[in-house]
Formats: C-alpha cells, structure tokens, sequence
C-alpha cells in the first residue's frame, strides 16, 4: 500500500484546525457574557459559536476523511467506490462553504443592527442634549 504523504498531511492539517476551531469556539460559548450584553446580543453570540462550532467540527471530519482515503482498503480497490468517496468529500467540503457564507452573512446582519441601534442611541443622546 503506497502512502500519499500530500493527502495525508492535508488531512492531518484540516483535522487539526477544524478540532482546534471546535474547541476554540465551545470554550468560548461558555464564558461569561460581557456587562451590558442584552438577551439579543447574548442570543446572537450563542449562535454564532455553535455555528463556529459546527463550522470546525466539519473541516475536522473532512480533514480525517482525506486523511483515511489512502488507508481504506475498499476506497483504494475500487474505482467505483473511490469516485463515490470523492463525490461526498466534494460535497462535504461544498456544505463547508455554505455554512461559512450563512455564519459571515449572519455576522454581517448582527453588526448593522448593532451600529443602527449604535446610531439611534447617539441620535437621542444628541437630541435631547439640545
């Protein structure tokens, strides 16, 4: 069985930040929310760690599927089940970006509604300053 050391130590890479990314992101979903967070922004940070959450815990299991790719025995047989293990690696990768592009749009919508209310708030703090 000849080893591809390419594939392998890109597996091995995606493993790593994808568990370190995973880890990252849970650890800090339960820390303590910053003074003067209201509940939406409480709610909007949750979420945005458990999408970084999943985020990393689906480049680790790409990472560990390129990885065993030249150790599988079926994979490494058969053209047909090759192509087949291909296909959802590319898929799974494709599922990867979507899930990138929604949490970088949600992060998008999060910071304009922060600075509008950033803005009405200085606006009154303004007006009634007259």
């Amino acid at each position: 069985m000849k080893i591809d050391y390419v594939s392998a130590a890109v597996g091995l890479s995606a493993f790593a930040a994808g568990t370190a990314i995973a880890v990252w992101h849970s650890k800090q979903r339960h820390l303590s929310p910053p003074d003067g967070s209201s509940q939406e922004d409480l709610l909007q940070r949750h979420q945005q760690c458990l999408r970084r959450t999943q985020s990393g815990t689906l480049l680790a299991l790409l990472g560990l599927l390129i990885f065993l790719s030249d150790f599988l025995p079926l994979v490494t047989q058969s053209a047909r089940i090759a192509t087949v293990y291909v296909i959802f690696i590319l898929f799974l990768a494709l599922w990867l970006v979507l899930m990138g592009m929604a949490d970088a749009l949600a992060s998008r919508a999060a910071l304009r509604r922060s600075l509008r209310q950033q803005r009405t708030a200085r606006k009154t703090t303004i007006d009634s300053n007259r």
